[in-house]
């Protein structure tokens, strides 16, 4: 008869424990394969899973504090802030040194991007110096008087030289100074503050396609971008489509529409009509004309541009006040970008922090499956997501969309150049009807119109343009960067 043991506790177990004979980091998992015969492999093995396990943890809460950012800035939180504190949190989650944070974040990051401000103070200044002039305002009264009295062709009327002023000019101040002349035109003729709002935005959206400040901002961030052949095709292309797109959208809002003398801003006294000489008119195009025709750097251009809308109505003041407009158009510039230069700053931040080793070992497992590998994907990918630019979301670059950027920079599954194409869209779609944006909240609040009836209106057209010239940068440009 057989006699039976008991089996003490864990016998005839396998234990791990002592077979491991050497540790391996991640970085050294083919040195643990080429020491299978060892047994160092189930070390290697453990270690890879310990490491990968912690990584995608840590990637995890990175995205999350992603996410939290675009949350509370849809919520009205300062962007400066949640993005400073977003490219703080970035690198020290992921492992890098304080010093590290220092250094090449905060210091550098400040710095490497600060040359895209200089770009937008000269943008901004000659938009000043076509205010002050009264260049401007005598473009739109213009343009108002051959429309004459039919609502749709003034709504048109204003959005074509609301774009064509915005090719060149920047900023807030000379944006608000237009508008003041604009939409009081618009309203007064019956056309709903809900259509003249958008109107006005998506004219300047369409404008900063061909825009030479935007491009002096972007190529910092998008390597490899030009100004010139064989992308400025797709610009003007670009700007069309969506200016296309504001005409239509006051055609399929204003149907039926009759003349209504009526305003529901309240608007002071006109004053006397300012007229410039002709030739004055070509200052807006001058910048873009240079640069495109003559090669000119972006600076030079607008200096000239500037220099040549002062003499041009040199008539109508002394040389005296002639120097005096030269200077307050550049004072008064100033006020006009602060918000959008600290942005930028802290966007440089965010950018660089995205960049470092560190990070980028954690975040691009995590974001890797949601972001396009291909041309084609990219396409699709704006098109489909195209609000996701609206209260600075992650198509905004001046906004969360920096960190997305960084992400899709570092991963480098599509040329740089065109992701810059694809998110041109997104990117004049925010400038124009995110009201978050300056101008844009102006408008909206100029109006009394409520940003969801804002939204409701504009917003159709914008994801179309979005999609529109996606499909358009696709179709030109497969054949250079592939499929």
């Amino acid at each position: 008869m057989r006699r039976r043991v008991k089996k003490a506790k864990g016998e005839g177990r396998l234990k791990h424990d002592e077979l491991i004979t050497q540790w391996l980091p991640l970085e050294q998992i083919n040195d643990g394969f080429a020491g299978m015969a060892k047994g160092a492999v189930v070390r290697a093995v453990l270690s890879l899973n310990e490491e990968a396990t912690m990584s995608v943890f840590l990637g995890v809460i990175m995205l999350l504090a992603f996410l939290i950012a675009v949350f509370v800035i849809f919520r009205g939180v300062s962007p400066i802030i949640v993005l400073l504190l977003l490219a703080i949190a970035w690198p020290l989650l992921a492992g890098s040194s304080f010093r590290d944070l220092l250094t090449n974040v905060l210091q550098k990051g400040g710095e490497q991007y600060a040359s895209t401000i200089v770009i937008i103070v000269f943008g901004a200044w000659f938009g000043q110096v076509l205010v002050l002039t009264g260049i401007a305002e005598s473009m739109i009264r213009t343009a108002v008087e051959l429309a004459g009295d039919r609502p749709i062709a003034v709504a048109w009327a204003v959005s074509l030289i609301t774009a064509l002023l915005f090719t060149s000019i920047y900023g807030v101040g000379a944006a608000i100074s237009i508008g003041v002349i604009a939409i009081p035109i618009m309203l007064s003729l019956g056309i709903p503050p809900r259509v003249a709002a958008p109107a006005f935005t998506m004219a300047i959206g369409a404008g900063n396609y061909l825009n030479p400040v935007e491009f002096g901002i972007f190529k910092n961030f998008f390597k490899g971008i030009e100004y010139g052949p064989p992308y400025f095709t797709f610009y003007l292309i670009g700007f069309a489509v969506y200016l296309l797109a504001a005409l239509a959208m006051s055609w399929w809002n204003l149907r039926g529409v009759e003349v209504r003398r009526a305003s529901a801003v309240g608007v002071a006294t006109a004053a006397p009509r300012v007229r410039v000489p002709w030739i004055s008119y070509l200052a807006p195009a001058l910048p873009v004309v240079v640069i495109i025709v003559f090669k000119w750097p972006l600076i030079p251009a607008f200096l000239l541009a500037i220099v040549f809308a002062l003499v041009t109505t040199q008539r109508s003041r002394s040389f005296k006040d002639t120097v005096a407009v030269f200077h307050k158009a550049f004072y008064d510039a100033f006020p006009d970008i602060a918000t959008i230069a600290a942005l930028w700053i802290v966007c440089g931040m965010l950018i660089v922090a995205g960049q470092l080793e560190s990070v980028k070992a954690v975040l691009n497992p995590v974001f890797s499956p949601f972001i396009p590998h291909t041309p084609f994907q990219a396409s699709l990918f704006f098109a489909l997501l195209a609000p996701l630019a609206i209260y600075r979301g992650p198509f905004s670059v001046v906004g969360t969309g920096a960190a997305l950027l960084a992400v899709m920079l570092n991963a480098n599954y599509v040329s740089p150049i065109f992701l810059y194409l694809c998110w041109r869209g997104p990117l004049c779609l925010q400038g124009s009807q995110d009201p978050t944006n300056s101008w844009t909240l102006w408008t909206i609040g100029y109006t009394k119109v409520s940003h969801a009836e804002f939204l409701k209106t504009a917003l159709p057209w914008g994801w179309l343009m979005v999609a529109i010239n996606a499909f358009i940068a696709y179709v030109m440009f497969r054949g250079m960067f592939g499929g």
